[in-house]
Order: structure tokens, then C-alpha cells, then sequence
């Protein structure tokens, strides 16, 4: 579960610092870029909501397996790509595989832990994701210093993640539904829950906050501090150090503090950081401030999540989840495509301080 939680974060943090290294051999703008993320959050847009409830009627356990080895497979298949419209189709089909997998390694959190140990449980799942973070963006560079292909076939390395699921994991679904109506009436109702509706705001804004300024921050040390693509890889440490250091203490903070207020005090910090990160004059300022966007970041998703699982009965808890990673997906593409549009008009630096914004605004209209 773990395991595939980490390996799902090579679909967009192994990849961001090595995008510069894909407009020289495909001959495409810094514009066009953006459309390897959207291409790969784009199917979760439909398919969040319909895995999620087979995962709740059918089960959970093949779902989780194939969705890894079709991930992996068309992942590895892009090192292979002639031309961008090929390397955008097989991304495509690499975000299918993460729209079965991504939302069932929240869910099962859910089924097998309660209580202070599942939002223990969720914060544990962070803290390893953040460790990937740290490792998986400085090994991205790297590698697309070498050539750009080198990071899509480190892909392969996700799909006996597949075959280990179908040999050891139990399934976990929760009571069978005899009446698929019934079962969907359900969740609607439960979807109008006050603190589901909080946890789908919070989603919404951390992952269009995130995809609007870590695809093109690695852009933006290379245009404005003339750095390399590597170099800007080592800098998403400084998030990861953020993130682990505050997911590492989730029960305890949620044990002292109101979730939503955590949830508040840490989209502020985003805030802060974002509108910081255009008007610091050295590459270590920036990464001060990258690291705390991190500590915020790191409060956020455990929280958010605990919100989602702890308020659904495990019944329906795939499908309030994947609403949720539906929601979230509707976040990265619009993004990513506001993001790059933005870009054709205006800098970087302009774009980071207008989420900075945006993440305050938010805040204020959630309270």
C-alpha cells in the first residue's frame, strides 16, 4: 500500500524537474509542457468516480494491481516516444493506471486503520511520500541531464508492484450492496457532509496551488537563476525536508488543533511562500521558502485526508474518495492549463505571487 503510494509519485515529481529536457529534442515551446501533466490528470476527470465505486462493489485488490502494471507499462513505453503527440498519448494512458490506483492507497488507510492510528496511518503514507519527494526529483534532473528518456524508463520499476498485490494483499471492501441505486443515492447525500465538503475545498486548492507552481518551478530557477535542470532537482529537497518534518507529527497535531483550523493556518503559509519565492535574490532564499511551502504542505494532505476517511463508512468510502481524487483531478488540469495559457502573456514570477493570492482568498472564503 505504501509501496504504491511512492511509486505513484513518479507520474509527477520524478518528471517536473526533467521537462526543460524534453523542448530541445521535441522542438516545443515552455508552453506545451503543461500539457504533460494535463494529459495525465485529464482521465481521472471521468474514470475517479467510476473506479470508485467498483472498488466499493467489486473490490479493491485487482483494481490496485493492473491499474500499477498498466501505470508502469505505458510509463516505460514514453522513452520509446518518436515525436511529443506519441510521448502525450502513452501519458495519457499512463493517467488511466493512476486513476484506479491513486485514490485506493487513501482508501485502504481507511479500511485498516481508526481512529488517532489512521490519521497516524495517513500522516506515515505522507511522510513516505515526502521521502520520495526527496529522493525522486534530484534523481529525475539527473537523469534527463543525461538524456531525456532516461526518467520515463525508470518507470518499469513500478510494475512488480502489480504482481505483488495480486499475490499478498487481502481485500478489504467493506459490506457487499445489493442495490447499486441504493449504493449511489448513499453516497450523493453523504457528498453534502460539512466536514466532506471542507476536505474536497481543501483538496481542491492544495492540488491547484501544487501543480500551478511545482511543474514550473524547475523552469523558473533555470530561466531566472541560470541554473541546471539537476541542480533544480536538488532544490525540491528543500520541500521534502518541510513535508516530512511536519507529516511525521500528524497525530500529534491533529491530537492538539481543530483539523479545519490546521487546514486554514497552513494554506496561509502556502500563501506567504508563494508570493515570497518571485522576490528572493538567491537560489538558497528560494529554498528556504520552498521548504516552507513544504511544512505547510505537509500539515495539509495528512488532515485532509483523515477528513475524508474518517467521516465515510468503509461501504462508501471508495466513492467518497475518488470524488475527492475527481475533484482534485479537475484541480491539476485546470492548473496546469491556466498555468501555461498564463504563461504565453505573462512571467512566472507574476503567475507564483498570483496563486500566493489566490491560496489567501481561498482561505477567507472557507472560513
Amino acid at each position: 500500500m505504501y509501496g504504491s503510494s511512492v511509486a505513484l509519485m513518479m507520474g509527477v515529481n520524478f518528471i517536473q524537474p526533467a521537462l526543460p529536457a524534453l523542448v530541445e529534442p521535441f522542438g516545443v515551446s515552455d508552453s506545451a509542457l503543461a500539457w504533460v501533466m494535463t494529459v495525465y490528470t485529464g482521465p481521472a476527470i471521468i474514470l475517479s468516480p467510476i473506479f470508485g465505486i467498483v472498488a466499493d462493489l467489486y473490490g479493491r485488490r485487482l483494481l490496485l494491481a493492473w491499474g500499477l502494471v498498466l501505470f508502469g507499462l505505458s510509463g516505460a513505453a514514453m522513452a520509446f516516444a518518436p515525436t511529443f503527440g506519441w510521448l502525450l498519448a502513452l501519458r495519457a494512458i499512463q493517467g488511466i493506471g493512476f486513476s484506479a490506483v491513486v485514490p485506493l492507497t487513501i482508501v485502504l488507510i481507511g479500511d485498516l486503520l481508526d481512529g488517532a492510528n489512521e490519521i497516524g496511518g495517513q500522516g506515515l503514507k505522507v511522510f513516505l511520500d515526502r521521502v520520495g519527494y526527496f529522493i525522486l526529483p534530484p534523481l529525475g534532473g539527473l537523469l534527463a541531464a543525461i538524456a531525456w528518456f532516461w526518467p520515463f524508463a525508470m518507470y518499469i520499476v513500478v510494475v512488480p508492484f502489480g504482481f505483488l498485490v495480486l499475490s499478498w494483499m487481502p481485500e478489504t471492501k467493506g459490506t457487499d450492496h445489493d442495490d447499486g441505486w441504493k449504493y449511489l443515492k448513499d453516497m450523493l447525500r453523504l457528498t453534502r457532509h460539512p466536514r466532506l465538503l471542507m476536505a474536497f475545498s481543501a483538496g481542491f486548492l492544495r492540488f491547484f496551488l501544487d501543480y500551478g507552481f511545482l511543474t514550473y518551478f524547475p523552469l523558473f530557477l533555470v530561466r531566472t537563476h541560470g541554473i541546471s535542470t539537476a541542480t533544480a532537482g536538488l532544490l525540491y529537497m528543500f520541500f521534502s525536508a518541510g513535508a516530512m518534518l511536519t507529516s511525521s507529527q500528524a497525530g500529534r497535531l491533529a491530537a492538539g488543533w481543530d483539523k479545519a483550523r490546521l487546514l486554514f493556518i497552513s494554506f496561509a503559509v502556502c500563501g506567504v511562500a508563494l508570493i515570497a519565492v518571485p522576490f528572493l535574490p538567491g537560489v538558497w532564499l528560494v529554498g528556504a521558502a520552498l521548504f516552507l511551502y513544504g511544512l505547510a504542505n505537509g500539515t495539509i494532505s495528512p488532515m485532509q485526508k483523515s477528513l475524508l476517511t474518517q467521516n465515510a463508512p468503509a461501504e462508501l468510502r471508495g466513492g467518497i474518495v475518488s470524488v475527492d481524487r475527481l475533484i482534485q483531478q479537475v484541480s491539476k488540469t485546470i492548473s496546469t492549463t491556466v498555468v501555461g495559457l498564463l504563461l504565453v502573456a505573462t512571467e512566472l514570477s507574476t503567475i507564483f505571487w498570483l496563486l500566493g493570492l489566490l491560496s489567501f482568498i481561498s482561505v477567507a472564503l472557507m472560513a
